[in-house]
């Protein structure tokens, strides 16, 4: 802890993932953004560099969730027949080539990856556009748990991922990168997003901030 302005303020590792005061939010890990046969493998997104750690995140929060951590999932959605989506919107999605409707409730596509579990003390939050805070009662649910600081990890890096990480920011949370289970399709997009976020928020590796929850879970 350090004292800003005459402000006690969260600063270590150790005290921005402590189980008491934290949340994992992970983004959009749907098949239809990370698994073959999925939306963006249909239209030739390269999900087969994105698999390394999309295992990875499958496995944080399997860990998180046995230190006690809660997680928000987050997950992308699209409404039949273009309900949910703008012509600005369609515009956007449509602008590489591939379809709008990806991630419709109810479809294979729109499931979490295999391997993801919601707990009894997770949430899943539903959204229609890339920031996770958008129209959905995310800091309503944060707000109330008594949660401050968010680690924030899923797909696609430079886009959902990041938009949340910014939004996050400016609702007042403290905001922790899982550096190796943040996935894209992309490499050079992905490395412009983590340059953002080395420079502007911790960002660690799964083991090491895993390590640091334990650690703050058995000094509390």
């Amino acid at each position: 802890m350090k004292e800003i302005q005459g402000r006690q303020v969260l600063d270590t590792l150790e005290e921005l993932v402590d189980p008491r005061r934290c949340a994992v939010v992970a983004i959009d890990i749907q098949n239809d953004f990370c698994t073959p046969g999925g939306h963006f493998a249909r239209y030739g997104k390269d999900v087969a560099r994105m698999a390394p750690a999309v295992a990875r995140m499958v496995e944080f929060i399997a860990a998180a969730q046995a230190i006690g951590v809660r997680t928000i999932f987050v997950r992308q959605a699209t409404l039949p027949h273009g309900r949910s989506d703008s012509p600005a919107w369609l515009r956007f999605k449509t602008r590489d080539g591939k379809a709008p409707d990806y991630a419709v409730p109810g479809s294979w596509g729109w499931q979490f990856v295999d391997g993801i579990t919601v707990g009894e003390r997770d949430w899943v939050v539903q959204k229609f556009r890339p920031d996770g805070f958008i129209g959905t009662d995310l800091d309503h649910i944060l707000r109330t748990q008594g949660i401050e600081s968010l680690i924030l990890l899923g797909t696609t890096t430079e886009g959902c991922v990041e938009s949340t990480v910014r939004s996050a920011s400016y609702h007042d949370y403290y905001v922790v990168v899982v550096a190796d289970a943040v996935a894209s399709p992309n490499a050079v997009l992905e490395e412009g997003s983590l340059r953002l976020f080395r420079a502007r928020y911790p960002t660690h590796t799964a083991a090491d901030i895993l390590a640091a929850m334990r650690r703050a879970r058995a000094a509390a």
